[in-house]
């Protein structure tokens, strides 16, 4: 709220519970913690906004999941505090790391997907179709999104997602490693 703007919070790390259709809290001891930062309304650039997130209707819902965790990312790029609307992050460094972040959230993001056939059986698994979506995530050779992917991930084994995520967005590339 604006009453705690500029506050750190210390969560536990979430997963999104189909059945249940909500978020829930991640094993404390095998995953750890994550910190969100309530925006400050204040400093934030009043010429950026995110007015909407727009997603294909009728996608496999796993690939839906990376699709919004993809966009996300641009979306909280810009209403970064320090996100400068005049020294735009070049698109290979912005659609790596929102390339790197699908990655992860179908590697971690997801419940496990049954290995069994799809729920009326005419297609493949969804455990084949989460296999899928990573294996074309890793192995795009598009220059903007399969090299800056693999550039995002190379930053990303070395120092952590919040550090890379920051540094992008203060220096407009990806950080020396």
């Amino acid at each position: 709220t604006e009453h705690e703007a500029g506050k750190r919070f210390k969560m536990n790390r979430m997963k999104f519970d189909k059945n249940n259709m909500s978020l829930r809290a991640v094993d404390k001891e095998a995953r750890g913690f994550t910190y969100f930062q309530v925006p400050d309304a204040d400093k934030v650039n009043p010429d950026s906004s995110v007015t909407a997130i727009l997603c294909l209707s009728g996608l496999p819902k796993d690939l839906v999941a990376s699709v919004l965790a993809h966009e996300a990312t641009h979306a909280w790029i810009k209403l970064h505090p320090k996100y400068d609307m005049r020294n735009p992050i070049p698109p290979q460094v912005e659609e790596g790391c929102a390339q790197l972040i699908a990655l992860l959230f179908l590697n971690d993001g997801l419940d496990p997907a049954p290995p069994l056939k799809n729920n009326d059986g005419t297609g493949p698994s969804d455990e084949k179709l989460r296999q899928y979506f990573r294996f074309s995530i890793e192995t795009d050779d598009n220059d903007i999104y399969g090299t800056g992917y693999r550039k995002a991930a190379q930053a990303y084994s070395k120092v952590g997602v919040l550090t890379l995520m920051t540094h992008v967005v203060m220096y407009q590339n990806f950080p020396t490693v």
